[in-house]
């Protein structure tokens, strides 16, 4: 396996450990079978590892909504293999998309939660590795909202340190973000 593949599967596999469950809940509000729900989930990410070398794995939206569509589609024509006698109607289609509609808005604000619970987890481990100044002064700044000048008093420093300390906890937190891959 080369780096390119073993990258591409620690974010898949953390993909996995974070959309999993929401995805099966999806699969299974079409199927109401647990175990198909779980073939469907777990189907998908094999094929998203399949294709791996063709998705964009910055794009994070875009991969999000690929999973869910895939889920939906994979759920839908299990539906049709399960019951190969009846024809799946207009009726199952739109109960489908009705139901589709009323769960997207829950899924993506579930998805948003665990979005944010990640953010504010990789923002807290980064601010652990700040050297000690510029961690005390960005955490006056940010967790209780002290001002660059009640800074400067409570440290004994001057204001420019304060700013240039909060810029560089700024400047080094956004690059830090960004190779996390949350811009």
């Amino acid at each position: 396996m080369n780096s390119e593949d073993i990258n591409a599967f620690q974010w898949i596999e953390a993909l996995f450990k974070s959309r999993y469950k929401p995805l099966r809940a999806y699969a299974y509000r079409f199927v109401n079978d647990k175990y198909m729900a779980e073939d469907i989930v777990q189907d998908v990410f094999l094929e998203l590892w399949a294709r791996r070398d063709s998705i964009r794995f910055h794009d994070t939206e875009a991969v999000r909504a690929w999973l869910f569509t895939s889920v939906y589609h994979r759920s839908i024509n299990a539906l049709m293999r399960k019951r190969p006698d009846k024809q799946l109607t207009l009726d199952h289609v739109q109960e489908a998309k009705t139901v589709e509609s009323f769960l997207n808005p829950y899924i993506q604000n579930q998805e948003e939660s665990l979005i944010l619970k990640e953010l504010d987890h990789e923002i807290a481990g980064f601010i652990k590795t700040l050297p000690p100044q510029c961690k005390k002064v960005f955490t006056l700044s940010r967790s209780t909202g002290l001002k660059n000048i009640e800074i400067a008093e409570q440290l004994g420093i001057s204001i420019k340190a304060v700013e240039k300390q909060i810029g560089k906890a700024l400047r080094e937190l956004k690059n830090h973000l960004k190779k996390q891959g949350f811009f």
